[in-house]
């Protein structure tokens, strides 16, 4: 009877333990892997364009801050998770190659906007040593939206930005030729 209790005992505790996946033993490749990371600088059309690709996809974006009073100065880089925005992490951008990129580990990363505008060329450079790396750029903002639906098979991404984008401008959040 006692060895009866013993293992009955032991098998609660397993199958509370399997049933509550405990963080503490699982191993860091058990995590979901992001499959489209999106880098972008925090400017209002490739921002907007990004965090509604977020929304329909749940993929994360880098947000590029640069200082517009010393352009000098090292930009920013912020981490918004695809399931929770108000979460963000600033990365340094000293580790954003070495030791943040393979932590994340995208199975593709797309910069969304122009090199040396929205975000430093060099990160292009790092990105593209070890993952896939597209970049859609451009003007033509409505064009850059329906290319990057297409890539993140988001049908309705060019059509929301649209319609996003003309609210912001019928109501004189941002003008009609900003970037």
């Amino acid at each position: 009877m006692k060895k009866f209790s013993v293992a009955l005992a032991v098998a609660l505790c397993l199958t509370a333990f399997v049933a509550t996946s405990c963080q503490k033993f699982r191993s860091s490749t058990s995590r979901a892997r992001v499959n489209t990371l999106l880098i972008t600088g925090n400017y209002i059309k490739p921002r907007l364009l990004c965090e509604l690709a977020q929304y329909r996809s749940r993929q994360p974006i880098v947000l590029v801050q640069n200082d517009l009073d010393n352009p000098e100065d090292t930009p920013r880089l912020f981490y918004l998770q695809g399931t929770d925005k108000k979460k963000s992490q600033e990365i340094a951008i000293s580790a954003f190659k070495d030791e943040w990129l393979p932590h994340i580990n995208p199975k593709v990363v797309i910069f969304v906007g122009n090199a040396d505008e929205d975000f430093p060329a060099d990160l292009v450079r790092q990105a593209s040593e070890n993952f896939r790396v597209l970049t859609i750029s451009g003007n033509d903002w409505d064009k850059n939206a329906q290319l990057l639906g297409e890539i993140m098979r988001l049908r309705r991404l060019a059509r929301d930005y649209r319609e996003q984008l003309d609210r912001f401008e019928a109501i004189n959040l941002i003008p009609a030729a900003s970037k």
